[in-house]
């Protein structure tokens, strides 16, 4: 190490007590600075050309060598090496320090002198923050900052390091960089390159990332967890001097999943309260179908109540911006069934209009003021007519497939029940099948749960025909009929819809007898369809003032006020829903499953007359 050196090569030497180094003995360091603008450093060239390096760089032993590492200086070591090569002199301060001590060192001087990159002191910030087991404020102290200043650096480190090389390297602003810190870091990167490419302002990019921002004031979930979020714009407002302002999310994927989960949430809890509940997000293009009694699009008010207990009537639930979390109440989900329900009450409104009107027609000699008095009641009129007719017209609705399924497992029952009561009929549909070839409608597990019961068997038998044999020789034979008729009875539960309808109508089964009004039934329907079961047999006009109170408390509350209405018939009234279709069997050209509707049967299994009729065995 020498006690002089030149001011440039060939100069007159001067002395000083300055130590110095030859330049080939120095080494680069662990410097937060990684990027050297090439201006800057040919004008610090020009200087160190023209009077050498006047001020010392500072450097620390290199354990082990003779060599010593840069802990500030990198750029006067770099310059003076490019001027004047490896054997120069450098004037040097020598320090003792550990790592931390010596980036530490690193970041202010370079703080002071030629701005590092905030992309750089941001990286240098989060490494010191660590060696300090994250004591913000030691960090501060460390390197010479305020806590602002800390924190304005470290929350650069949302960007990713494509977009904090491009500040490193001067390619874009810092203003740029703090609004592409609050979007997604999947997103960074390819908007960076639009901004590349197209040279976009620090406003311009503002601008287009406010468009896509979410307003956490629209928000349908808590917001409170977006407090400390780094995609929250107060988080950004708060530190930078560019930002979209408070109250926006700035990640719109995760603003749209955290809606939709709240919407999925009010989704769930009108479970209990439509058939169908539909969200509707902005990529669906859906228009929804109102569905109301009166107006332009009305279905009249019989209809209606027909149509709340339709698969298709329900809601919709908006997770589009501008109205998130909105519930639009009765709608209708098959456009084609609900035109023509809408024109068969337009018809129906013209024919009562055009029968009040022939009816006014009649009274033309009235006087003026009179008919001026009628002109009023006309339209009312017209309309009770309409309704009248729409009702006369049987209202329809699409039955839920979970009443379907209900229903036909009710049905087998009820058919299986119907047979063990009607011996001569349940041998006729014994015969039938087997001349039909459906044989194989017979089930094995019912017939053999009756069979236990009546033949009280216990001892195990053989397996396949012989074992079947050993077990039917061994029945009593005074059950041999009623097990004969336990066998076609459970065909109920093997043979297709088709063949349970016209089975259920060759043996006139009442649907009086057998369902049954409990929690267990009405438990299937939601609340509109109960509203309308309640007003097809009854029941709300038994209840009178009391439905509305009811209709307005939660299901259960509602299905216990509809099971204990006094002097309401329940054993006997049948919802339709629960009836089968009436058709003809036996008559000529008949097929079956394929018949037209008639007036029910009375009498049904007391019809057949029977005198030796036994109590029912349950097949299910």
């Amino acid at each position: 190490m020498g006690a002089s050196h030149p001011l440039q090569p060939g100069g007159p030497v001067t002395p000083t007590t300055q130590p110095t180094l030859p330049i080939r003995r120095i080494v680069q360091g662990k410097n937060p600075r990684e990027y050297f603008d090439p201006d800057e450093m040919a004008e610090l060239e020009e200087g160190i050309r023209a009077v050498g390096v006047l001020e010392p760089i500072v450097v620390r032993p290199v354990p082990g060598t003779d060599l010593y590492e840069i802990i500030a200086g990198e750029r006067r070591w770099r310059a003076a090496k490019n001027v004047f090569g490896d054997d120069y002199d450098m004037p040097v301060v020598i320090k003792d320090a550990s790592d931390e001590t010596a980036e530490a060192m690193s970041v202010i001087e370079n703080y002071h002198r030629a701005a590092m990159s905030p992309a750089e002191e941001a990286r240098a910030a989060q490494r010191q923050l660590l060696r300090q087991r994250g004591d913000k404020e030691e960090t501060a102290r460390l390197m010479g900052w305020s806590p602002e200043v800390l924190e304005r650096r470290l929350a650069l480190m949302a960007c990713t390091p494509t977009v904090l090389k491009a500040l490193t390297t001067r390619s874009i602003q810092l203003g740029h960089a703090e609004l592409l810190s609050g979007i997604p870091p999947e997103k960074q990167d390819s908007v960076l390159a639009g901004v590349l490419a197209q040279k976009v302002p620090v406003a311009v990019l503002k601008a287009q990332l406010g468009r896509f921002a979410r307003r956490l004031a629209d928000a349908i979930f808590d917001t409170a967890q977006c407090s400390g979020c780094t995609h929250n714009s107060a988080r950004q407002a708060g530190l930078f001097a560019e930002s979209l302002g408070e109250g926006y999310c700035q990640h719109p994927s995760h603003f749209e999943e955290l809606t939709l989960q709240a919407v999925q949430a009010r989704a769930d809890a009108l479970r209990d309260e439509y058939p169908v509940i539909r969200i509707v997000k902005v990529s669906d293009g859906f228009t929804p179908l109102p569905l109301t009694a009166e107006g332009e699009l009305g279905v009249g008010a019989p209809q209606y109540t027909s149509c709340q207990g339709c698969q298709s009537f329900g809601c919709t639930i908006s997770a589009m911006p501008g109205s998130y979390g909105e519930v639009s109440h009765s709608l209708c989900f098959d456009a084609a069934c609900n035109s023509q329900k809408v024109a068969l009450w337009r018809k129906a409104q013209r024919d009562a209009q055009a029968a009040v009107d022939e009816a006014a027609g009649k009274g033309a000699k009235q006087s003026t003021a009179k008919v001026s008095g009628k002109a009023g009641q006309k339209g009312k009129a017209g309309s009770n007519a309409a309704n009248k007719a729409v009702a006369a017209s049987a209202p329809t609705n699409q039955t839920p497939q979970r009443m379907v399924a209900h229903r036909l497992t009710e049905w087998r029952k009820w058919l299986a029940k119907a047979l063990m009561t009607q011996p001569q009929r349940s041998q006729r549909v014994l015969i039938a099948l087997v001349l039909a070839g459906r044989g194989a409608d017979l089930r094995e597990a019912q017939f053999r749960n009756a069979f236990d019961r009546m033949a009280g068997q216990t001892a195990p038998a053989g397996f396949g025909v012989r074992g079947g044999l050993q077990r039917a020789d061994a029945a009593p034979e005074a059950q041999l009929d009623r097990l004969l008729q336990a066998a076609t009875a459970s065909a109920a539960f093997g043979v297709n819809t088709s063949d349970l309808e016209l089975l259920l109508n060759y043996a006139e089964v009442d649907e009086g007898r057998y369902f049954q009004w409990d929690k267990e039934f009405l438990d299937l329907f939601t609340m509109s369809e109960l509203e309308s079961l309640a007003v097809e047999v009854g029941l709300k006009k038994a209840m009178g003032t009391g439905f509305k109170a009811a209709r307005a408390s939660k299901k259960q509350e509602f299905i216990a006020a509809l099971l204990k209405v006094q002097g309401f018939s329940y054993q006997g009234t049948v919802p339709a829903v629960m009836r089968y279709r009436r058709q003809p069997v036996l008559a000529e050209g008949g097929q079956g499953g394929a018949g037209v509707e008639v007036d029910e049967v009375e009498g049904s299994e007391a019809a057949a007359s029977h005198s030796d009729v036994q109590p029912e065995t349950a097949l299910a």
